[in-house]
């Protein structure tokens, strides 16, 4: 039976396990094509968002410096006055500083802001809070341009905004307005855009050289070789990680990204993980299942070989669970109904045994007749008397109430003082054959004597001690009889100190008395009293028999404490 749970666990297993360890396997790796796929296009839109914000703020600074270009003041204060006086100077001056320290203040990444007089030859800048007039003798670049003149300063990590000053009447190139900007500008930006430390942002050039980066140990990880073959693309992909690129912010700026191998593995590895343990998981409880499944199925298959393996060794009383409705529960019943069949047609053989028996004991007494044979033996008496043989006297009248005892009674039950009666009168006859070779110790307790007990139960057992236990025995020879109540049951002990029974003819008469089969027998002996006691009583009363060779023979002999019965 534990083959077939076995197989069925092993079956069980290989049915549930091996589609499931197939689909997570497969859901394990569409899910990390399918995180990688979600991260490249999750980091595209935030750097393209990104890079949105960065050119809106390039065009906020250009806007505010725009702005400043509309003042009607802006161009008188940059041409030479007719009147060159210490108050025009003064105020013209104090003009330009207000209109600096405005730019100056308006933003706190702007790091300077400056304005060139071509006309008067002077530039006037405030950085570090501090202003400055000197004169400017460099030479213009770009004095064509109305648009906006942008440029970087990679020493400084700054850019500037730059624009030209025109006199509105004959647009002549009258001056320079200028603001330079940290590119700290952009630390929020790309810091929101870095979502882990391993994870690097940066600022390029349009040749590829690094410009800014938030942290100053990022440039030294990245390889500018890869960064400059890489450009001119969205996305690279390469086996050190995965590179995004927007190119081109304001044609001057490129944001990039660079995502190590390992990050882009993260996320991999987590699925990979989480499968892993789902996997571990789903296993173990495949297992209990099988287990449960197999114990579920197995178990009434095992319990019914188990009940045919103790009927086969003549034990009825196995328990059969019937309570399940499947076809192992029907099989139950169906199999604990055949053994309720058996053991009513054993019960019946037992039965037609015992009265068999009986009708042999009740044709023995009837060959004899009873009351010849009481009044033979009471002639006998008188003649003893006659004779002054006391002794011979007494023995013939035990022997009569013996055959008086044995051929009045018709039925099986009778009184335990009535047994204990017919026991004595059995004893001084076997005590005056013996003489003094044999003691004889008989107990019997008060509250046992209303009991019932089968006719002739105690003399066979006591008959065998002298037939079997002192045969040989040349010393003295003992004999105990204990009949005491214990609790609602009456226990006879039988116990004599005989040459004893081997070790293999115990064993063979202890299984004949388990044994639920009729033992056939030529005499009332053993076996049959045993075989009556169960009969009368049920099967878990009997006898047990005890012995040790050359040392001592014991009986123990169990019945219920009864005082009404058939027979009485």
């Amino acid at each position: 039976m534990q083959s077939i749970k076995r197989k069925l666990v092993i079956t069980l297993l290989i049915v549930m396990m091996v589609p499931l360890i197939t689909f997570l396997i497969l859901s394990t790796n569409i899910a990390k094509g399918t995180v990688e796929s979600s991260e490249i296009s999750s980091n595209i839109s935030m750097v393209d968002l990104s890079s949105r914000y960065i050119e809106y703020q390039l065009q906020e600074y250009d806007q505010l410096l725009f702005s400043s270009l509309v003042d009607e003041m802006l161009v008188p204060s940059l041409t030479k006055p007719d009147n060159i006086s210490t108050a025009n100077v003064f105020n013209t001056q104090t003009y330009i500083q207000d209109k600096l320290f405005y730019l100056y203040n308006s933003r706190a990444s702007i790091q300077a802001a400056s304005l060139v007089s071509i006309e008067t030859g002077n530039i006037y800048r405030i950085e570090n809070n501090d202003f400055f007039v000197d004169s400017y003798s460099h030479l213009l670049k770009n004095t064509e341009s109305k648009d906006v003149i942008f440029n970087i300063d990679e020493k400084s990590n700054s850019f500037s905004y730059e624009r030209n000053i025109f006199r509105f009447e004959d647009q002549k190139l009258i001056g320079k307005i200028k603001i330079d900007v940290h590119f700290s500008l952009f630390d929020p930006i790309l810091k929101d855009l870095q979502n882990n430390d391993e994870e690097h942002v940066l600022l390029l050039n349009s040749s590829g050289r690094i410009l800014y980066a938030p942290y100053p140990d990022s440039v030294k990880l990245l390889s500018n070789s890869v960064i400059k073959d890489s450009l001119g693309k969205t996305v690279v992909s390469q086996d050190d990680g995965i590179y995004y690129f927007q190119k081109n912010l304001s044609q001057n700026i490129i944001l990039l990204k660079a995502v190590p191998a390992e990050v882009m593995n993260v996320g991999a590895a987590h699925i990979r993980q989480s499968g892993t343990i789902i996997l571990i998981i789903s296993v173990f409880l495949t297992v209990i299942l099988s287990f449960y499944v197999s114990n579920r199925v197995t178990k009434p298959v095992i319990e019914l070989s188990k009940a045919m393996e103790n009927v086969s060794e003549d034990n009825f009383n196995v328990k059969i669970n019937t309570n399940g409705s499947d076809e192992i529960g029907i099989l139950n019943r169906k199999y604990k109904e055949m053994i309720g069949r058996i053991r009513d047609l054993i019960e019946k053989d037992y039965k037609r045994e015992i009265e068999k028996k009986d009708a042999q004991f009740l044709a023995l007494q009837a060959q004899i007749n009873p009351h010849f044979l009481y009044n033979t033996l009471q002639v006998i008496g008188g003649m003893a008397i006659i004779k002054n043989a006391k002794e011979i006297n007494d023995v013939t009248q035990k022997l009569s109430h013996m055959f008086r005892y044995i051929t009045k009674r018709q039925h099986g039950l009778v009184y335990m003082y009535e047994e204990v009666n017919h026991l004595k009168n059995y004893l001084h006859i076997q005590q005056v054959r013996f003489h003094d070779k044999v003691s004889i110790h008989l107990f019997v307790d008060e509250e046992v004597k209303d009991g019932l007990i089968p006719l002739l139960a105690i003399q066979p057992l006591i008959e065998n001690c002298f037939i079997h236990g002192f045969e040989s025995k040349i010393d003295h020879c003992m004999i105990k009889i204990d009949i005491q109540k214990v609790f609602d049951e009456i226990e006879i002990i039988i116990e004599d100190n005989g040459v004893g029974i081997s070790e293999s003819h115990l064993s063979q008469i202890q299984k004949n008395l388990s044994s639920k089969q009729f033992i056939q027998s030529g005499s009332i002996g053993l076996h049959n009293v045993n075989n009556r006691l169960k009969l009368y009583f049920g099967q878990e009363y009997g006898i047990n028999i005890y012995s040790k060779k050359y040392m001592y023979t014991k009986i123990i002999m169990r019945l219920p404490y009864q005082t009404k019965g058939v027979g009485v």
